[in-house]
């Protein structure tokens, strides 16, 4: 037991030490009928790094993220580039559940045995309705969901990680908090974790997975996604 948990610990270090990565932010509430805006940022939650520092993207490529309505149809949302971060908007025609996916695999020098993969997922709410919020309209390889559009406040939440499509065992995901508090947490045998938010405002997950890689040029994928949530 004391074996796992220094692995476990010193894997959580080696994960930490490259804590930035790709989010998707944006307003979780929208408005029907009313332009919405979304960033591709990367860095921290509250630090961007310009695009010129970007090592997953090359200027002048055409970013697309995918945008799944609360009836389940999908439309594509081109991107533009800004100092900091991409850009693309909508405007919701339907009350619901949004939400808005981007899946990339990087350009991969040659003789490199590894692909690195980006995923990053917003959940956008329009009006009351809880329609369209299901995990099985969004077909990211890896990437944590929640139940609640909403979560309170000092009320435990779960957080489910999906793997191609199935619940994620035994995986750390690590939590950021709008205070800045970082918890690592380990997902049970159905993929899930559970926590008590200590603050209010949006909160961020974070994740990576690596696997083998069979019939490829390769040796491996490394696989990234993050989320973020609300807690009122």
């Amino acid at each position: 037991m004391k074996t796992i948990l220094i692995n476990l610990f010193t894997f959580f270090i080696m994960l930490s030490a490259s804590a930035h990565a790709v989010f998707i932010e944006t307003s979780l509430k929208g408005t029907k009928g009313k332009l919405h805006t979304v960033k591709i940022v990367y860095g921290e939650p509250d630090e961007h790094e310009l695009i010129s520092k970007w090592w997953w993207y090359k200027d002048g490529t055409q970013i697309t993220l995918t945008l799944i309505k609360p009836d389940g149809s999908t439309s594509s949302l081109t991107t533009a580039a800004q100092d900091n971060h991409l850009s693309a908007s909508f405007i919701p025609d339907q009350e619901g559940v949004y939400h808005i996916t981007l899946k990339k695999d990087t350009d991969r020098k040659e003789g490199v045995k590894t692909q690195y993969q980006i995923n990053a997922i917003a959940t956008i709410q329009v009006g009351n309705s809880t329609i369209g919020n299901t995990a099985t309209t969004i077909d990211n390889e890896l990437f944590v969901f929640t139940n609640n559009i909403v979560s309170k406040n000092k009320k435990e939440l779960s957080l489910t990680l999906f793997e191609k499509g199935k619940p994620a065992a035994n995986t750390a995901v690590q939590i950021i908090a709008p205070s800045g508090w970082i918890k690592w947490l380990q997902t049970n045998d159905q993929g899930i974790i559970k926590f008590t938010p200590e603050w209010t405002g949006k909160y961020f997950a974070e994740v990576s997975k690596r696997e083998k890689a069979t019939g490829q040029d390769f040796e491996e994928y490394s696989r990234a996604s993050s989320m973020s949530f609300a807690v009122n």
